[in-house]
Parts: C-alpha cells; sequence; structure tokens
C-alpha cells in the first residue's frame, strides 16, 4: 500500500515538472526559483522538496542564501531539518510568512543578526510605466566590467555593511560578469562614472525580478534613478509582460521612485540575516 506521509527528499532533473507546477502557483513570488529552474538548477545538489500524494508541495534551495517556496506549515517543518542537518544559510529570503516560519522551525538556528520584514513585493505590469527612461541607460558590455564592478561593490557596503572587494574581489568580479554575459545588467555611465545601474536576479517568460537599483550619490535627487530604472523597465517590457522587485520597507527613497514609475505591491518579502 502506497504510503500518505510527508516525504522530504532531495530534489533532481526528474522532478522539474512537479517543481514547476508547485512554483507556478506563484510567479511572482517565485520568479528566482522558476528561474533558476529555467536554468536547469535541478541539476545540482541544492534543492529539496516535500512529496505528499505524488506531489512536490513545498521546495526550497538551500546554500549559504535559502529561498523557499513552503505554502504549508507541516512542510515548513520538514524542511527546517534539512537546513539544521545538511545546510546552514547565511540567509534567508522569500515570502515573508514562509521565511519566517521555515526559521521558526529550526532547532539550531542561531539568533539572526538582522531582520529585514516586511520589504513589499512590487510589480509593474506592461502598459503602465508612468515615467520616460533615458536614452543613456543601456545594457551593460564586458567593457564596463571594471566600473561596474566598483558600483555594484559600493551599493552592497551601503546595503549590507559589507565589502565584497575585500572578501572575495575575484568571486565577485565574476559574479558580475555573469550578468553582463547574461544580458542582466543595465548602467548609465557618464565622464566614467556609474550614474545608475540595475541588474536581474530573476527571469522567466512571465516575469523578471529587478535587483541591484542603484545611483551615484554624486547624482541623487536629480530625477536619475526614476529615468534610469523607466529606461530598464522599457526595455524589459519588451520581452517580458511583469517586472519585479522587493525592497525594505524603511528605503522610503526607493519606494517613492518605484510607486513613482507605477510600480505597485503584490505581497510582502522578509529577509533573515543569519
Amino acid at each position: 500500500m502506497a504510503t500518505l506521509a510527508r516525504a522530504v527528499r532531495r530534489l533532481s532533473a526528474r522532478d522539474s515538472g512537479p517543481v514547476l507546477d508547485l512554483l507556478d502557483g506563484d510567479p511572482v513570488g517565485n520568479a528566482f526559483l522558476r528561474s533558476e529552474l529555467r536554468l536547469g538548477a535541478l541539476t545540482g545538489s541544492g534543492w529539496w522538496g516535500v512529496e505528499h500524494r505524488g506531489l512536490i508541495t513545498a521546495a526550497l534551495l538551500a546554500g549559504a542564501l535559502v529561498i523557499p517556496c513552503v505554502p504549508d506549515q507541516e512542510d515548513a517543518e520538514l524542511l527546517a531539518g534539512v537546513l539544521d542537518r545538511h545546510s546552514p544559510p547565511r540567509m534567508m529570503v522569500g515570502r515573508r510568512e514562509q521565511v519566517h516560519a521555515l526559521h521558526r522551525a529550526r532547532r539550531l538556528a542561531p539568533q539572526p543578526r538582522e531582520v529585514r520584514d516586511p520589504q513589499p513585493l512590487m510589480a509593474l505590469c506592461r502598459g503602465r510605466l508612468r515615467a520616460e527612461g533615458s536614452p543613456s541607460v543601456r545594457r551593460a558590455r564586458l567593457g564596463d566590467l571594471d566600473l561596474l564592478v566598483v558600483a555594484a561593490a559600493a551599493m552592497h557596503r551601503e546595503e549590507m555593511g559589507i565589502d565584497p572587494l575585500a572578501i572575495d574581489p575575484a568571486g565577485w568580479r565574476a559574479r558580475m560578469a555573469v550578468l553582463i554575459d547574461r544580458g542582466w545588467s543595465w548602467v548609465w555611465i557618464e565622464r566614467g562614472e556609474v550614474l545608475f545601474k540595475a541588474e536581474l536576479s530573476a527571469w522567466t517568460a512571465e516575469v523578471v525580478q529587478v535587483q541591484g537599483v542603484y545611483t551615484a550619490p554624486s547624482a541623487r535627487g536629480r530625477g536619475v534613478a526614476t529615468a534610469g530604472l523607466a529606461a530598464v523597465c522599457e526595455a524589459l517590457h519588451t520581452e517580458v509582460p511583469t517586472c519585479s522587485l522587493y525592497v525594505n520597507h524603511f528605503n522610503v527613497a526607493a519606494v517613492r521612485v518605484y510607486t513613482r514609475l507605477g510600480f505597485e505591491t503584490v505581497g510582502e518579502f522578509a529577509t533573515i540575516i543569519l
């Protein structure tokens, strides 16, 4: 007789269909996981899931960064054990109720260094952009890498209080090079300075997730962020119907820019930094 118990296990390429069925229930909230699935991530060993009655009812991508899709509290308890036994995270990001449920269920979870909650999850659909983009914004090229590495590191220091160039400069440079190679990086450069930049963290047929939106301190307060991100969204909307992002609720200036552009709040994320 087949068991009806929930079972937690590593996922593999053969699970792609059931996992996609799960993730498609929330295309904006699961944009990162859906993008990783599209890029073939299930061939790696970082994916775990819960199987119940022949369905995948929860999944997470484990590692230093944990991204969950765990709609059911019971599944969160099962997957929390995976993190304790196999892959203690440094950071967890996702739908706020799922991130908190997963963290609460961990028996060996350390006290968070920081909790960013709530982080409005915002989306902008094609045809609803309210501002014109700057013609100076373009996709980054490999020749921009040196400038982009510095600008992205400056943003990371400002956002996270950590200098990636002091920890792993080669890895940081390689990461930015991958984004350029994928066509996931946009820049606005004048006189050898990156005035504005933005990257993507996810790309699917239905939605992209924007990250790394940054304006150089010398260019702030002049509408650069609005015109810059409008140009990025204009370009993306020729290929994908929805742009999404999430933002710290206390970053009032950024929320104001996104709202001005036409982004609407469609949910809430949370980030737990360990």
